[in-house]
């Protein structure tokens, strides 16, 4: 089992000007290296007698690249068995993303595109003095996640790598290279820093990785726990007994099919005038001056603000939901396609453009990037998986017009907050209403038809089924779970109404 937890660190003046002079040092190399990769598969297009201004030469077979995506470093590996490990069973891949070096298996002298920016990182720090003072494992551990980014981008996971900033600079170190004792952690060429012990770390864990950054005007560290004698369990499906399902809004950030509400806190509208007087003082700042950047830094305080009360909020209802039920149901929405922009729209008479509602789309774009959908998805998951709990999707086309009861689908059944089924009458809120239909869809795609779905329990209560009462109020007596300080017994008395 894996987790990770996020530390304050306090650095001495000299620690904290290294860290930063390691982050511009990494930053250089990185931009590097990403540059080399673009620059050598741009020229190992098209082979002929024109090349980039880089090379200034002739694109032959002899001289072009050995690899298409790198050509900074060393292109050849030095054939030593001694540094061949394996006995020829399988090994997982390693951190460069191929098998494990075996000696069974015939050598390949061709080094992958990591390899060779690792060999230039090497050369670096032999042929440049100023970064012989940076760990040699920060500056790999920086171009192995380089690696797994164009693994990402190509696998369509993510887009392409971009030229970063030095604040954007993470400085990870290895495992066994750390030591933590008491609220103070050993870091290689750094030394001991203390850090805000606000959880404690158990004995059994086990320190993996250690990743130091920058976050607005303070240091933090994202340390990297790993306990091998809890596994991590996921339920079978004989297992699962209960499912629930999960439906986002704006308004109401997630209803659930236990009839259960949970209203949207709108985090950044309670910190909107704050961010508009800062940014507003930070636009009339002289551009360059210290004082911009105290602005600017106020500007990054107030967003920090509302990512930790966001982040804070996130996790407490995605642990709640995770709790909830063995399945957890959610709609597998295109949150990209419901922020794209409107398409404009052109007077076929006069040329001219015609309103296309794109104002009033920004601010439904602005309430979807702060309910953040996505962002509690991947928190319940993280919960639900802990627990053992399923986390599936579901395609969410016609959720809020199908009726769960009868699976009746109707554009009329909703009337904005209301759903009234037109075919046998069922009424209940919209939104609980489509967590039910997830829900249903979710046991569909799983195939296991004893599922049954989260509800909530509704118990008799002696104030309201209590004989006095139930004379005077028959009806109020059969809808058990009414709370009495809520609801009117009676108009007129017995005594009353007899009398007139």
């Amino acid at each position: 089992m894996q987790t990770a937890y996020q530390f304050k660190l306090y650095p001495s003046c000299v620690q904290s000007d290294r860290l930063v002079e390691w982050q511009n040092k990494i930053r250089s190399l990185l931009n590097v290296c990403l540059a080399d990769r673009i620059d050598t598969y741009q020229d190992s297009l098209a082979q002929g007698e024109f090349c980039s201004l880089r090379q200034r030469g002739i694109a032959t077979p002899l001289a072009c690249s050995v690899n298409k995506s790198a050509s900074l470093g060393e292109y050849w590996k030095e054939n030593k068995p001694s540094r061949r490990r394996g006995d020829g069973a399988y090994k997982p891949p390693n951190s460069f993303g191929g098998q494990r070096l075996d000696k069974t298996k015939p050598f390949n002298p061709r080094r992958s595109a990591v390899e060779i920016h690792s060999s230039f990182a090497t050369l670096w720090r032999q042929t440049k003095p100023w970064y012989a003072d940076v760990s040699s494992d920060v500056l790999q551990q920086a171009l192995r996640h380089q690696d797994t980014a164009f693994g990402r981008f190509f696998a369509g996971q993510s887009k392409f790598p971009k030229f970063k900033s030095s604040l954007e600079i993470g400085i990870e170190f290895k495992p066994g290279t750390v030591r933590i004792e008491n609220n103070r952690i050993k870091f290689p060429l750094l030394g001991w820093i203390k850090f805000a012990k606000s959880r404690e770390i158990g004995d059994n864990w086990e320190i993996r990785t250690c990743t130091i950054t920058f976050d607005v005007d303070c240091w933090m560290v994202s340390v990297l726990l790993r306990d091998n004698s809890i596994p991590d369990y996921r339920k079978k499906e004989t297992e699962l007994k209960t499912v629930i399902g999960c439906d986002v809004g704006i308004k109401k950030i997630v209803a659930l099919s236990n009839k259960e509400i949970e209203p949207n806190p709108l985090i950044a509208k309670q910190l909107e005038r704050r961010l508009a007087i800062r940014q507003r003082n930070l636009s009339r700042k002289k551009k360059g001056g210290s004082n911009r950047k105290k602005a600017a830094i106020s500007v990054a305080k107030v967003h920090r603000d509302i990512r930790r009360h966001r982040q804070d909020f996130q996790w407490k209802l995605g642990k709640q939901i995770a709790k909830s039920a063995d399945v957890i149901v959610f709609e597998d929405l295109n949150i990209q396609g419901m922020k794209r922009r409107c398409k404009p729209k052109k007077c076929e008479l006069t040329g001219k453009y015609l309103r296309n509602n794109q104002k009033a789309k920004s601010q439904l774009n602005k309430a979807i990037s702060d309910a953040a959908w996505y962002s509690l998805r991947k928190k319940t998951e993280h919960q639900a998986a802990k627990l053992g709990n399923w986390l599936i999707t579901v395609n969410p086309r016609g959720s809020s017009q199908e009726c769960h009861k009868c699976h009746f689908v109707s554009s009329t059944n909703r009337d904005k907050e209301k759903f009234v089924c037109e075919n046998c009458g069922h009424h209940e809120d919209a939104d609980t209403q489509a967590a039910s239909v997830l829900a249903a869809r979710g046991v569909q795609k799983l195939g296991i038809d004893t599922l049954t779905v989260v509800s909530r329990e509704v118990t008799t209560k002696s104030a309201l089924t209590d004989s006095p009462l139930r004379k005077l109020s028959p009806a109020l007596a059969s809808e058990s779970g009414n709370p009495a300080k809520y609801v009117q017994l009676e108009l007129f008395s017995s005594w009353e109404w007899k009398t007139g």
